[in-house]
């Protein structure tokens, strides 16, 4: 697998929505969120991971794992950018996901990046999706996820130097590409 440069790359929500149907929902806060809450609430085993007083989920089935915030750590993040008491560009911290206001960013580590780049992403994505109970705004959600991730991937190669690819919300669509920080 070749290592991907230093570049990044716009989809627009109407590219999102050609990689996955009405993907461009998923970047909905309400949506996103409710498909974490779906995600908790489902049979899916998974690891809890807290870092800094933030929780994330690792979900795993036999296909692999995908790790995402909390459901309560996003929800409280929306509410205190409801109060407009953050001050722009407020950082609030998980794992492997940030959350700004209503703008996402899920980071995808080396291991994460060479399980999508041998299409462990959509086995995943698949595999949680059959489970019982897990409803459509979570599939939508990881569909979103794996698919921008996957696509970067197989365009670009796995991010070199260690660095995470990340996958974030920006005016008009959402920034995939390799950073050795959060994007926000």
């Amino acid at each position: 697998m070749e290592i991907a440069p230093n570049t990044s790359t716009f989809i627009s929500a109407s590219e999102l929505d050609t990689m996955v149907p009405n993907g461009s929902a998923a970047l909905d806060p309400a949506v996103f969120l409710e498909g974490l809450e779906q995600l908790e609430a489902s049979a899916v085993p998974r690891e809890t991971i807290v870092d800094r007083g933030r929780t994330s989920y690792r979900y795993i089935v036999a296909e692999g794992a995908l790790t995402l915030p909390s459901a309560a750590d996003v929800r409280g993040t929306m509410a205190e950018a409801a109060d407009s008491e953050l001050a722009p560009g407020t950082i609030t911290p998980f794992l492997e996901a940030h959350v700004s206001g209503i703008k996402t960013a899920i980071g995808f580590n080396t291991v994460d990046q060479q399980a999508l780049a041998a299409g462990g992403g959509a086995a995943i994505g698949a595999a949680i999706c059959l489970l019982p109970g897990i409803g459509w705004a979570a599939c939508t959600v990881i569909g979103v996820v794996v698919s921008v991730a996957t696509t970067y991937i197989f365009k670009n190669g796995i991010c070199s130097g260690g660095r995470k690819l990340w996958w974030y919300d920006v005016k008009g669509g959402s920034t995939v590409g390799c950073r050795s920080s959060a994007p926000f």
